[in-house]
């Protein structure tokens, strides 16, 4: 799907997959440490005297990581983090993963990168974001059929 833009410079893209389980199920898949890394990167959080995390690091590669912040926390549906280092010398770019409710035993998982410019000059950043998630929305979905 291209770059969507709207009046305001905000641009997006989305990508939606059905996975195997429940959105309990698939949350803890890919919104706790030990579930994103089993089919994503590395990811460790940072939480809040609550137990919220209110910071998320992907570890990419020992000299790339993308440590983020935790905007929004509403389990088991949804979750929103803002990058200030997603694009080097970019604007940042607010990342919303939403899972809902398919069928008796699936899930739908959208993942959604959004920023705001005035012109398609970072496009190219999120056409690439969109284009990499189908392999790991893959491994998630093997991830949650092996469980």
């Amino acid at each position: 799907m291209p770059v969507r833009a709207g009046p305001s410079g905000r641009r997006s893209v989305a990508i939606e997959v059905q996975v195997p389980g429940l959105p309990d199920r698939v949350w803890s898949a890919i919104a706790t440490p030990e579930g994103i890394s089993s089919w994503f990167v590395p990811t460790t959080f940072a939480l809040n005297p609550n137990g919220t995390p209110n910071q998320i690091t992907f570890t990419f590669t020992p000299t790339h990581t993308d440590t983020v912040t935790v905007a929004s926390w509403q389990p088991p549906r949804r979750f929103v983090v803002q990058s200030p280092k997603f694009i080097p010398n970019g604007p940042p770019v607010s990342t919303e993963w939403t899972v809902e409710e398919h069928s008796t035993v699936t899930s739908k998982v959208r993942v959604e990168h959004r920023l705001r410019a005035d012109s398609d000059q970072w496009d190219g950043y999120l056409n690439g974001a969109e284009s990499g998630w189908p392999a790991f929305l893959e491994n998630l979905a093997t991830y949650l059929d092996a469980r």
